[in-house]
């Protein structure tokens, strides 16, 4: 108390054993406070008069402030035993707000003020009032409207987009959960069931084998990227990220923004890949050499065949294309959380930052009022949120790495379909089939365009971890227009950002601008080499 009066001359305090430490004093002085703030230390949660003080602080609404000793010797809690011991209707207390760690070494102790000033209820006065608690983030939104609440910030057709492509976010009901668990069921059945059509060569469905192991391959990635984004997304690591590292209001309603265009261009991709897919998988399946094999004495497992795969394919193919989609969607999230988190770092700065997000403050062009104490709080917030940063990269990284390493192992393939040449192969097996079957042709230009491996899927993913690229180059930019009325401390502060490396790097995975070039000749060699098999079989027809 002591501190905070330092800290904030004109505020009065109230405290029980210097005042009235009386039922009805407690009460009047609950009542009568704009914030509360529970210290929670050991023994707390069994005191009849913290448990009074607490639904007290509930019944007249007023803003709470959890702080958490940090020290043994002063009776640190355990958190885990404190909610064990809540009564029912007090648990949500701790779920509902943030709980700021007390240090008592006096540097980091700064830190700790400088949070718990920053959830108090007050607000600025003057034309632009703003309320200088922190920004909880959650995935779940409770209503279509855009002003549904300032943690809601992905938009509900996200959230909607997500659970009918099997990504059930943290918050999800038990019906979406159970959807989740068969939609990955469904993915690694339609992947032995394509593996399968190997060994069923008979019929207008088989066109050649390596469509088919492209098909089948596709799938264990795909499932890859869910199973690795819904862990991340479950992991305490995205729980302190949501609760206790970001408070940039700016950067959270842009991101409902673009969430809410990356989702209209990811179901607009998911519609028409499935219809395209459609057209050239459905009439060979439900073809009348496998609807009448029983009819014509062909063997009654072709029947089965055909009803089995043409069924599942009208299911599977939206289900194979959004969780696709709704996986690097999440992808994006993540990386856009992770940046807010370093941005957040900058609030330490200037309460500039935190009102008006860094655009807008570097826009302005007007120096910062910035100590030595400002700038160390920054770096150590700053060090925190980058290793998180880093942590969060190398989570996400295991789908990517599998798939660049099997697209550098298909660099011999092309090369050596380059080799070949443009020119018609008439004597290819696969050019009867398509001048027999017209959606057979349909299937080609379907991999053409839309192949994991070689058409639009594979440069979607393929480019997605370069995105950080974007984050790196802008966080360096924005430092730069920072100005300071200490010019020391800005070289200081511009010394230490150029510490952090914030590209993509992962094992060979280097998703830097100037290795960005390699990665697209690798693409093109790939994407090329396919193509020219596609021209020469389809000269030939």
């Amino acid at each position: 108390m002591m501190i905070l009066t330092a800290r904030l001359p004109g505020v009065s305090f109230w405290l029980d054993v210097e005042q009235d430490p009386t039922e009805k004093g407690m009460r009047h002085g609950v009542r009568n406070s704009k914030d509360v703030l529970i210290y929670l230390t050991e023994g707390l949660i069994e005191s009849k008069y913290c448990q009074m003080e607490m639904r007290w602080a509930l019944e007249f609404e007023k803003n709470i402030i959890l702080v958490i000793e940090t020290d043994e010797r002063h009776g640190k809690p355990s958190i885990e035993k404190l909610i064990a011991l809540c009564p029912p209707d007090l648990k949500h207390i701790f779920a509902d707000n943030v709980i700021i760690p007390w240090y008592r070494d006096p540097a980091f102790r700064e830190i700790s003020v400088e949070k718990i000033i920053r959830a108090r209820s007050v607000k600025k006065a003057g034309p632009t009032v703003m309320a200088e608690s922190t920004t909880k983030l959650k995935f779940m939104t409770r209503s279509k409207s855009s002003d549904s609440g300032g943690g809601d910030v992905f938009d509900w057709t996200f959230v909607y987009f997500t659970v009918l492509c099997g990504v059930a976010l943290p918050g999800a009901g038990t019906k979406t959960k159970v959807w989740s668990v068969a939609v990955r069921i469904i993915l690694l059945t339609c992947g032995f069931m394509c593996l399968s059509r190997i060994f069923t060569t008979e019929g207008p469905a088989f066109w050649d084998t390596g469509t088919i192991v492209q098909i089948v391959v596709a799938h264990p990635i795909i499932f890859l990227f869910l199973h690795v984004t819904l862990t991340i997304l479950k992991s305490p690591l995205i729980a302190d990220l949501l609760e206790n590292r970001i408070d940039a209001p700016v950067e959270a309603k842009i991101l409902r923004l673009k969430t809410r265009i990356g989702t209209c261009m990811a179901a607009l991709l998911t519609v028409s890949l499935s219809f395209w897919g459609w057209a050239a998988y459905l009439p060979a399946f439900f073809d009348m050499y496998y609807l009448e094999s029983t009819s014509q004495q062909r063997p009654a497992t072709l029947l089965l065949f055909g009803l089995a795969h043409g069924l599942t394919w009208v299911l599977i193919l939206p289900l194979f294309f959004g969780s696709l989609f709704a996986s690097l969607l999440m992808m994006f999230v993540l990386q856009e959380l992770s940046f807010m988190a370093l941005l957040t770092s900058f609030n330490e700065l200037s309460p500039e930052f935190t009102r008006s997000g860094i655009t807008a403050t570097v826009a302005t062009n007007s120096g910062l009022n910035i100590n030595e104490l400002d700038l160390y709080r920054f770096q150590v917030s700053f060090l925190e949120n980058w290793k998180i940063y880093k942590a969060l990269q190398w989570r996400a990284s295991i789908p990517f790495v599998v798939f660049w390493f099997l697209e550098f192992g298909l660099m011999s393939w092309s090369f050596w379909s380059l080799s070949q040449g443009f020119e018609a192969e008439p004597e290819d097996p696969r050019v009867d089939r398509l001048r027999e079957n017209w959606f057979l042709r349909v299937r080609l230009s379907w991999f053409l365009g839309s192949s994991l491996w070689f058409g639009a899927g594979a440069w979607i993913v393929a480019l997605t971890p370069f995105g950080v690229s974007y984050y790196a180059w802008r966080m360096e930019m924005q430092a730069k227009q920072i100005l300071f009325t200490h010019p020391g401390l800005r070289h200081s502060f511009l010394a230490f950002l150029a510490g952090f490396d914030l590209n993509f790097r992962v094992l060979f995975l280097h998703a830097t601008v100037r290795l960005l070039p390699l990665y697209v000749c690798i693409l093109i060699m790939n994407t090329v080499g396919f193509d020219a098999d596609a021209v020469r079989i389809w000269r030939a027809v």
